[in-house]
């Protein structure tokens, strides 16, 4: 994508993820084109990104609407996360090899770096390192039934992601990644278990608090 079409795209998933544009509600070119100030191409290619991310879906003849995902639908989705990574996160701290902690290291400060430069579409890198960290977790706890059933979790189109997050809530999210790697390291399974649980927490309650802030 362009930079304009990143730009469209992520306020577009922003608002959809917010609650601004409501399950169901059509999402119209002419519209979001006037809305943003800019052309309609950037925007129509965002929503057919969006569709195939399984954000928007179409009907013949109407154009696009948001898929029907409310916000009890992502609290089950994430308090099902937490139980699921949770417990992988305490298998890998007494499972991980050097290699798998060299790897969450390698994930962990691309991460930073992309916080801290900023390069275009370094939101959806960061998504892309932040799936890589989180699979790696999974592949240390060597468990194929918790790594089946978070596969199906994260397939689930709507994801929150970081689109919505501010400065302090990546360093957070960082900082986070950064306390998992250090309870693998030392091989606490509690310790581990705990921050991934706060680690997920942390995503959830900003989603609500964004949420109900753009709802009020």
């Amino acid at each position: 994508m362009t930079k304009l079409t990143d730009e469209v795209y992520t306020t577009l998933r922003r608002k959809i993820m917010e609650g601004e544009l409501a399950p169901n509600e059509q999402v119209k070119e002419e519209r979001i084109a006037k809305l943003l100030d800019v052309s309609r191409t950037p925007v129509r290619t965002a929503i057919n990104q969006l569709t195939l991310d399984g954000l928007l879906y179409r009907e013949r003849g109407r154009g696009s609407f948001v898929s029907a995902w409310n916000t009890e639908d992502i609290k089950e989705i994430f308090e099902i996360r937490i139980q699921v990574e949770s417990k992988a996160a305490g298998l890998a701290a007494l499972k991980a090899s050097a290699m798998h902690i060299e790897s969450l290291l390698q994930c962990s400060m691309k991460m930073d770096e992309l916080v801290e430069k900023k390069p275009e579409d370094y939101l959806k890198s960061i998504q892309e390192e932040n799936r890589k960290f989180h699979s790696i977790i999974l592949k240390a706890a060597a468990s194929p039934r918790l790594t089946k059933i978070t596969k199906t979790l994260v397939e689930i189109p709507i994801t929150i992601g970081f689109y919505i997050y501010s400065d302090e809530d990546m360093q957070r999210s960082m900082n986070h990644h950064r306390e998992l790697i250090h309870a693998i390291r030392m091989g606490s399974q509690e310790y581990a278990s705990d921050v991934m649980t706060v680690h997920l927490r942390a995503a959830l309650c900003r989603f609500l608090t964004n949420r109900d802030i753009k709802q009020q």
